[in-house]
């Protein structure tokens, strides 16, 4: 198939009577990707949790909040290069498609050995400013540092397969994050527990595994890219010939995004400061939940993901109806499926949570913490599709509105007049966050349904 004729049988799916079908092809992909991005992580909590260190079950996840700056860098530019490949690939205008998305590649590398050089020495300060415990800040720092040698291939990896999602190829890199796990879970076992000749490892073994699997998925997407095994096949003078002019365009959109991921990340180290403030444990206990939650996330960002691609490509065929639907249709989807996780978190929420082999306390914390998780689920679901929907048309300054709104009006404010003032502890921090996400939720209709994004240029 030609990409000519891959471009025109997309957009012959984004017609009405097909709609409903495009969007859940688009989302069950991305939704199977992101778990299997999620189980990385995931499947370094759940080892260490079996180590029965709190110390480094902390470690773990607090860690996370630094590799959270970079990671959201990355997923800026990679909506950036989603938006511009997806209008250019709905108007079947394939050059400007691989010119956007081999400029936006380059981009990507230039940040990540920026991060290499600015992240790695301000690890320990970093962690040290979140959690006044030595052993857990020396933990995390071996286990980041470890992480981010592998960057330079590691973080484009959200950009290469943001542009192959933009194209409507959402099962290539499920695929690529479906081999990352099996490498990730075969050296972390190995590497924590040790085995034969190898020694425990312990953590170390945990960010050495994370670092090979993280390199060895941004190398496959490269790959997959310069071969022509996505829609969109690149060259190598596309990555390497530098355009100030487009790489301008992508930073037009990409740097509200950053700003917005900026704003988050503040909100979150405030979050997490004051979830430090109450214990190490109250630390464990609100990693594991974090990352059952981490799984409750996905279905309304997967079909975010595919929302996105769907408003980019009607936007680029000069179709704002379908546009607009797509996103109606994907909100009302994305609602009642997170109205379903919500129901299983209150039912099994326990069950799952002691499958991370923590103490009864930290156990006891956890549980309690993931069936509070229900009250935000369905605000979630609004807020990740009309999201989806204005940065697929190019709009990523409403979204980091949005996001300045919530974190400093309802994140901050209410978590920590809950946990702190009120003495609610953990729950405290939990129900405040589902204020949040329901005041975003609001804030992002309200937005959408004002319809700048349908006369934005880009």
């Amino acid at each position: 198939m030609s990409e000519k004729t891959a471009a025109i049988t997309t957009l012959g799916d984004i017609k009405p009577a097909n709609l409903n079908r495009t969007i859940i092809s688009l989302a069950i992909p991305s939704i199977l990707e992101n778990l299997l991005v999620s189980a990385v992580f995931i499947s370094d909590t759940f080892l260490i949790g079996h180590l029965g260190d709190p110390a480094s079950l902390a470690a773990v996840g607090i860690s996370g909040s630094y590799l959270f700056i970079a990671n959201g860098i990355f997923m800026a530019l990679a909506i950036g290069s989603m938006a511009l490949v997806a209008r250019a690939y709905g108007e079947k205008n394939l050059h400007e498609a691989r010119k956007m998305a081999g400029q936006s590649v380059s981009l990507s590398v230039v940040f990540a050995l920026l991060c290499m050089i600015f992240l790695i020495p301000f690890t320990a300060p970093f962690l040290s400013l979140i959690i006044n415990d030595p052993e857990v800040v020396r933990q995390g720092t071996l286990y980041v540092q470890l992480i981010l040698t592998t960057s330079i291939v590691a973080f484009p990896l959200q950009v290469l397969t943001g542009i192959m999602r933009a194209t409507g190829d959402t099962r290539t890199p499920m695929y690529i994050t479906l081999i990352m796990n099996v490498i990730n879970i075969a050296f972390a076992v190995i590497l924590i527990f040790g085995m034969g000749p190898i020694p425990s490892l312990k953590i170390a073994g945990a960010g050495t595994a994370t670092a090979i699997a993280r390199a060895a998925g941004g190398l496959m997407a490269f790959i997959v890219m310069l071969r022509g095994m996505s829609k969109l096949q690149l060259h190598l003078k596309e990555m390497v010939v530098w355009s100030w002019q487009d790489v301008a365009r992508i930073l037009k959109i990409a740097i509200p995004n950053i700003i917005d991921s900026l704003i988050q990340r503040v909100g979150f180290f405030a979050f997490i400061g004051i979830v430090a403030s109450l214990g190490t444990a109250v630390v464990a206990a609100n990693q594991i939940a974090n990352t059952i939650e981490s799984l409750a996330f996905l279905p309304a960002f997967g079909i975010s993901v595919a929302t996105t691609a769907i408003v980019g490509q009607a936007l680029g065929a000069k179709n704002v109806a379908i546009a607009e639907l797509a996103t109606t249709r994907s909100a009302l989807l994305a609602f009642c499926v997170m109205l379903f996780t919500a129901t299983c978190a209150v039912l099994f929420g326990g069950l799952i949570a002691r499958g991370f082999g923590a103490s009864v306390e930290i156990l006891g914390l956890a549980t309690m913490a993931v069936q509070l998780s229900a009250l935000e689920q369905p605000f979630i679901a609004i807020q990740n599709v009309f999201g989806g929907a204005l940065r697929g048309a190019g709009d990523t300054r409403s979204p980091m509105v949005v996001s300045l709104v919530g974190v400093f009006f309802f994140r901050i404010t209410t978590v920590y007049l809950l946990a702190i003032v009120l003495h609610l502890g953990l729950a405290g921090v939990w129900i405040g966050t589902a204020i949040d996400w329901a005041g975003r939720s609001l804030v992002m209709y309200i937005l959408f349904r004002q319809g700048r994004w349908k006369r934005l240029k880009i």
